[in-house]
């Protein structure tokens, strides 16, 4: 898992640090995005959220605010802090440290997603387990 690039809705995730390497803090996750992808708009239970844009611009909808982010910015969710992004034009590249477990959402759902289509409802459910709670389904990873 860790280290071994996988797909999830059509971005390139590779985890580079997982929870349990930061003592159940946080992992890392480094994210090759095409364009115009996001996530429905959500939240964090268990903690704050990082990105370090590497290349390309992205939109985030953090606390009803919008926030361009672009090359060398970081943008920064509090925990509980509902938000969304959406990719710009080219894809983009972020550095993402993400609250703990995290990536076993992105990766049980990236194993669904390969052996066919996942629904909302599961994928939301698989996200409350590892701290990813969906507040509506509209805009999402599309």
């Amino acid at each position: 898992m860790k280290d071994k690039p996988f797909d999830f809705h059509g971005a390139k995730f590779t985890i580079k640090v997982l929870t349990s390497e930061t003592n159940g803090s946080y992992t890392i996750l480094d994210v090759i995005h095409p364009p115009k992808l996001g996530p429905a708009l959500h939240f964090h239970p268990n903690g704050s959220e990082t990105f370090y844009i590497i290349e390309g611009n992205y939109e985030f909808i953090l606390d009803e605010k919008s926030i361009i982010g672009k090359p060398g910015d970081t943008i920064f969710v509090p925990k509980e802090v509902p938000h969304r992004f959406v990719v710009g034009e080219k894809g983009g590249h972020a550095l993402v440290i993400s609250p703990p477990e995290l990536e076993f959402y992105f990766f049980k759902v990236s194993k669904l997603l390969e052996k066919g289509e996942v629904s909302y409802q599961i994928e939301s459910n698989i996200g409350k387990q590892y701290g990813q709670v969906f507040l509506d389904n509209t805009k999402h990873w599309k």
